[in-house]
């Protein structure tokens, strides 16, 4: 009897030093120190800005571990209006998928990472390399997620990576915390959902889809761009995963230099900010293209520091050096790019028309200038219809929305103006419009 008493204390002994002693979760509801059940109404991926990063080359410092030294740039992240950081994989490799590569430091600093983080109310999540074999994919998932990742972006839209999602889904959903999936969308698009051309993921298996649709065009045109708006409402409408859109990522050529003219340069990013952000899309920013980092990227690809000199855009040919933009001296000028996308962002997070409006386009492809209506659920005095006019050409072009307005049974006469990327005043009347070169406008449709 005394015996079994004993034995009984020992085990319960060793059972409270191995609770004591063990690791805790760095993340039970995927941000540490949220207090709450996990419970709400709203789906916090919903009207997210996510912001994908390459530790070893966002902020690279000497004497310094890449996932530290990112640590140390989340209040800049947190202070332009990001939701989620995605980094790119951090793993050795896919034979090693849960081991952090030496080179960007240890797990150590990857929790680091998550707590400083969720202080910032900042999710992170992980991108996963789609050749971990499928039967380690269970336990890798698990991993990461009990350290407390908000979920993954699993790479590819191939069969394999459809049967993957499908694995993945079922795992990231069994955790408190809201973890999520994001699933790239098939690089066909955009598509003709009534001819089931599109060929995606299971939407029921992600919350998000990602299409890299504009990532891909070399022109920015309105013909061009046009459809994939209205992929973006497609997919809104088939009431399944909510479409995320990039416009950079580490595959293709940045934008800044992609679409450059040598002489609007900074006035085309502007533009294609607009397209990004106030959209029916969530929306997914590159490292660095807030603030303008041209292709190839120079090392560092961000100046920090107010003392160094300002970054000029430089051409990308030949054996011309590329300077990095410096973020504090944008950070200071009001007409900066970066300030543009806070402007941007702001908006997309405080208007409910853009958060939860439907996107119509309106057909001004013969003078390449893009025109989208976000129209709310209901329009009334206090939350009118607002009208999106991007000019995608180097010339002032006069256009009328009028007919166009009327035929959509949206009543108006003028645009008050909320956001314009030029220096431009004053309200904008329906009958005759004329847009900057290179301009973005965002007005509210009045009476």
């Amino acid at each position: 009897m005394i015996s079994t008493l004993l034995t009984r204390r020992s085990l319960l002994t060793l059972v409270l030093t191995c609770a004591l002693t063990a690791p805790t979760v760095a993340q039970t509801l995927a941000r540490p120190g949220w207090q709450g059940s996990g419970i709400a109404t709203d789906l916090w991926w919903k009207h997210a800005i996510f912001y994908e990063v390459d530790p070893a080359r966002f902020n690279p410092l000497a004497n310094e571990a890449p996932l530290r030294a990112l640590l140390q740039r989340l209040d800049y992240i947190h202070d332009l209006g990001i939701d989620a950081i995605l980094l790119t994989p951090v793993a050795t490799d896919a034979a090693h998928p849960t081991r952090i590569n030496p080179n960007l430091g240890t797990l150590d600093d990857f929790d680091d990472l998550l707590r400083e983080a969720s202080r910032r109310d900042l999710r992170v999540l992980l991108e996963l390399n789609s050749r971990i074999a499928s039967d380690e994919l269970p336990a890798v998932a698990r991993f990461w997620l009990n350290r407390g990742v908000a979920g993954f972006h699993l790479i590819g839209s191939g069969a394999t990576e459809h049967a993957q999602a499908e694995s993945l889904r079922a795992i990231t959903s069994a955790f408190l915390g809201r973890r999520i999936l994001i699933a790239d969308a098939d690089p066909s698009l955009p598509f003709d959902p009534r001819q089931r051309t599109y060929k995606a993921p299971n939407t029921q298996s992600a919350e998000l889809l990602l299409s890299a649709s504009l990532a891909r065009q070399d022109k920015l045109a309105a013909s061009s761009v046009r459809p994939v708006l209205g992929v973006m409402q497609d997919i809104f409408d088939a009431g399944r995963s909510l479409p995320l859109l990039a416009t950079d990522g580490e595959a293709f050529q940045r934008s800044f230099t992609r679409y450059a003219d040598g002489q609007h340069d900074v006035a085309i990013a502007k533009v294609l900010a607009t397209i990004l952000l106030a959209t029916r899309a969530e929306s997914l920013l590159y490292y660095g293209q807030e603030l303008g980092v041209p292709s190839p990227d120079p090392v560092p690809p961000i100046t920090w520091s107010s003392s160094s000199p300002n970054a000029k855009r430089t051409a990308s040919v030949g054996q011309t050096t590329l300077a990095a933009p410096n973020a504090a001296l944008e950070e200071a000028d009001s007409d900066s790019l970066l300030n543009w996308y806070r402007q941007l962002i702001a908006l997309h997070h405080g208007s409910a028309t853009i958060a939860s409006g439907s996107s119509i386009t309106i057909d001004e492809d013969d003078k390449d200038v893009l025109v989208w209506i976000r129209k709310p659920h209901s329009i009334t005095p206090r939350t009118p219809a607002l009208v999106i006019v991007c000019n995608l050409t180097g010339e002032p072009v006069t256009l009328s929305l009028t007919a166009s307005l009327k035929h959509l049974q949206l009543r108006g006469s003028f645009l008050r103006t909320v956001l314009r990327s030029d220096k431009g005043m004053g309200t904008m009347h329906l009958d005759s419009m004329t847009i900057a070169p290179y301009t973005a406008y965002v007005g509210q449709l009045q009476f």
